[in-house]
């Protein structure tokens, strides 16, 4: 039978389910058939009769590839017979090319819903891990309100390195949205890794301005120790791995936080895309005053992280997202324009316009992306909204 993936997908494309192939397939068969009686012994379409259970078996699974063996073989028996082939002589090869060709593309057709069911289980265990990681933010934050989203990319089985977290430190609002360089469970790594020394520099309450620099530290040490207990325990095919990830492991990410009422927002961006404020219905770009290196790399710069700082009135919204978001395409390759397109949705709540924004990616992008996307809208609530 199908699996659960496979049906899931076919159950929007009814033209593509088991039954339509093998209706397809069946009416394929009795044209090949009429076609080869009709035209005599000058005619031969029996090889085409034997590519159906094989083409059958790139779409669907063992089952409805069985049911059109089990229809092509007396078929093409009768094409045999009308060609003049049915003897001692032809039939016994041709016989057995059908059968090994049927039994092949069974067993095709089986190894491959197989596979489709081990992604789709990896695929389960994938977003199941990301969603324990990345839970969503709490809709307020202090003053301010916030909400947050992650979506997956469309490879199956792939653990993506963007994150987000938040907290409080000494009564003002922070928020960190980042992207580990790479994929797999390396990346997935990393990314609790930061998650963890975020929130341990929150329980400290570590200065906005060093807070780079303190995650900086905190993964590049936890990689450290990890590579220290792969050469303990001898693995000497891991061990060059885990060096060149101490090497070469960095995290893109922007540390925000607010202060008074939410009318300072404070950044300090670390060679991440920069944030987006929306201000009466327009969307401008806050960039670094001072590019920065990312995290991981930060022990090659001499100077540390530049802070920057932007006012917030009553009613303004900050988009943090990962460059996912800015570098998704369209069939022709364009870029997702979202500082052209939010400003459809700067008048919406923070989960209303994220909502807004995911549908319209995945219209940009004819639901296919290529990368994790993880967005956090955090929102300054004008004066009636707050009382």
């Amino acid at each position: 039978m199908p699996s659960a993936e496979a049906q899931r997908r076919y159950s929007g494309t009814p033209w593509r389910g088991p039954r339509a192939i093998v209706g397809l397939a069946l009416v394929i068969l009795v044209l090949v058939l009429i076609a080869d009686v009709s035209g005599g012994s000058t005619v031969r379409l029996g090889g085409i009769m034997l590519a159906l259970p094989a083409l059958a078996a790139v779409f669907t699974g063992p089952v409805p590839v069985l049911v059109i063996s089990g229809a092509m073989l007396p078929a093409y028996v009768g094409s045999l017979a009308s060609n003049g082939r049915l003897t001692w002589a032809d039939a016994p090869v041709s016989i057995a090319t059908a059968l090994v060709i049927c039994a092949a593309s069974v067993g095709a057709s089986a190894v491959r819903e197989k596979r489709v069911r081990e992604l789709a289980q990896s695929r389960r265990v994938t977003v199941q891990t990301q969603q324990m990681l990345l839970r969503p933010l709490p809709p307020r934050l202090g003053p301010m309100e916030i909400s947050s989203v992650y979506l997956a990319s469309d490879a199956e089985s792939t653990i993506g390195g963007d994150l987000y977290a938040c907290a409080i430190v000494d009564g003002h609002p922070r928020v960190i949205v980042g992207d580990v360089q790479g994929k797999g469970l390396s990346t997935l790594e990393v990314v609790v890794f930061l998650l963890n020394a975020f929130r341990q520099a929150a329980q400290e309450h570590v200065a906005l301005p060093d807070v780079p620099a303190y995650l900086d530290d905190a993964v590049r040490r936890d990689l450290a120790r990890a590579r220290d207990v792969v050469e303990e325990s001898g693995d000497a095919a891991q061990a060059p791995e885990m060096e060149q990830r101490l090497r070469e492991c960095f995290v893109t990410a922007v540390v925000v936080e607010f202060t008074g009422e939410g009318d300072e927002v404070r950044l300090a961006n670390c060679g991440h895309p920069a944030p987006l404020l929306l201000h009466e219905g327009a969307a401008r770009e806050l960039p670094a005053s001072k590019p920065a290196l990312p995290i991981g790399l930060l022990s090659l710069a001499t100077d540390p992280v530049q802070v920057d700082t932007c006012h917030l009135e009553p009613g303004d919204t900050l988009l943090l997202f990962t460059d996912g978001l800015i570098e998704a395409r369209d069939g022709a390759g364009a870029y997702y324009p979202i500082t052209d397109r939010i400003s459809n949705w700067a008048t919406q709540p923070p989960e209303a316009m994220l909502d807004a924004i995911q549908t319209d990616l995945r219209h940009h992008t004819q639901a296919h992306l290529d990368d994790d996307v993880a967005m956090v809208t955090v929102r300054r609530p004008t004066a009636r909204e707050a009382g």
